[in-house]
């Protein structure tokens, strides 16, 4: 009892040892895909969500995964993690029948009704222990904590007597033939042709049949399509002139929702089907379907991409227009303003020295050399300083220098304007220096500050 016990804890500890050399490839998919499918089949539902969950920690996207595990959720009634997987797989194929029938499935549970969910690490352990099977070479590992914890539990003592022998090499014909029995379900007689006539007859018939009636894509097709897409990818990749490859493979991926894959591979056949003809023709059909479909929204999506450019470029042009109806504003008042105003150079209040200074100024102004004229001025207001006139024309000087792209000098003919308000608030030109500023904070806003 004592050294049976011991080697049972020693091949719970090895479940946990990962093997050396051992890479995660297509290969190992294929595997977990298989051995998910095998438990499905023997209603270990737990130990089929390990095997699918293992498919999808290697490949995220991997579609036949997610409808798979979606079907085993749906089955522990465990909804939440159902609807989650699948609507994954529907964002990859939407309109893929078995997504549809997994959706409905979920849609006519009302109250799921609580499980409980067994240890994956101790059934995993238990399923192993004297099973007649190798040590798990892929997927998940038992942490060894876990092992010896298990392992020291009295349960195990239960295995007492059984003795622990090599695995014997499995006929990978014998194998396949014992997974494929007998069935009398919708797809029997497409596992009883894959076992007369083998996998082309098989699937040419799963295709038919699918073809016919989509809902038969939620049936279990038992490693059907899987074996079906690693046998003619391998063959397509090599061969891609293989007629017969680019069928089969083509309309694998067609069975399995990738359309636009499907419609590529397929392609050359379209003119050249030859004895494909008539198997081809509904796929065709549904391509020819899909792609009107996905070429309208295309279009949808270009239209709505053209219309958004429009837009903006409206919009543009608007603020552009309003930001050239700002600045012509305020150009014309500057204009007027300037014009208006040179009358009163000559007023008897002020002294020669600024008079002449201001006078100079002017000319200057008018021949735009700005700040040769705004030098006069500050000088002229450096004698007469609370001349409202003097400050006036110095802030039309500041203001002919913003408008030439000097922002900076807004500021300053808004503080020169503000001085004249201050000087005559009720005269023409106080009026005038407030709407000067007016238009200057617009032109400021139009430029974005």
């Amino acid at each position: 009892m004592k050294n049976t016990f011991i080697i049972a804890i020693f091949l719970l500890a090895g479940l946990a040892v990962p093997l050396p050399g051992l890479t995660q490839t297509d290969e190992d998919i294929a595997i977990f895909l298989k051995a998910g499918q095998e438990c499905y089949d023997k209603g270990e539902l737990a130990n089929a969500a390990l095997e699918f969950e293992n498919v999808l920690l290697i490949d995220r996207q991997n579609f036949s995964a997610q409808v798979w595990l979606a079907q085993v959720y749906i089955d522990l009634k465990n909804v939440d993690k159902a609807r989650r997987v699948l609507t994954e797989a529907s964002l990859q194929a939407p309109d893929h029948p078995r997504v549809v029938q997994l959706q409905k499935m979920l849609g006519e549970i009302k109250k799921p009704a609580a499980t409980q969910m067994v240890d994956p690490v101790v059934r995993e352990a238990l399923t192993r222990i004297a099973s007649g099977t190798k040590l798990r070479q892929f997927g998940l590992v038992i942490p060894e904590s876990k092992v010896t914890r298990d392992a020291g539990d009295n349960s195990l003592l239960a295995f007492e007597g059984i003795g622990i022998e090599p695995e014997k090499p499995v006929e990978k014909d014998l194998e396949l033939k014992k997974y494929f029995a007998a069935d009398s379900g919708p797809l029997a007689e497409v596992f009883a042709r894959l076992e007369s006539d083998g996998l082309n007859a098989a699937l040419d018939l799963y295709f038919a049949r699918i073809i016919a009636d989509p809902g038969l894509a939620a049936q279990n097709d038992r490693g059907l399509l899987a074996r079906g897409n690693e046998v003619f990818a391998a063959r397509y990749a090599s061969s891609p002139d293989d007629v017969e490859g680019r069928y089969f493979y083509g309309t694998l991926q067609f069975v399995n929702g990738l359309y636009a894959d499907a419609e590529k591979i397929l392609a050359p056949l379209k003119a050249s089907p030859g004895i494909y003809a008539e198997r081809l023709e509904p796929v065709f059909a549904a391509l020819g379907r899909w792609r009107e479909n996905e070429n309208q929204r295309l279009l949808a999506l270009k239209l709505q991409e053209e219309e958004r450019l429009a837009r903006e470029a409206r919009e543009k042009e608007e603020a552009e227009k309003k930001k050239d109806d700002v600045w012509a504003k305020l150009k014309k008042r500057r204009e007027g303003a300037a014009a208006s105003d040179t009358a009163a150079v000559g007023d008897p209040g002020k002294t020669a020295e600024a008079v002449a200074l201001h006078a100079e100024g002017y000319e200057l102004y008018k021949k735009g050399k700005l700040d040769e004229a705004i030098a006069k001025y500050d000088a002229a207001l450096a004698i007469q300083s609370d001349n409202p006139e003097f400050n006036y024309h110095l802030g039309l000087a500041w203001t002919d220098k913003g408008l030439a792209g000097d922002n900076q000098a807004f500021d300053q003919a808004i503080t020169a304007f503000q001085k004249v308000i201050s000087l005559v608030p009720s005269d023409k030109l106080g009026k005038d220096a407030q709407a000067m500023i007016k238009d200057i904070d617009m032109a400021k806003k139009s430029l974005g500050e």
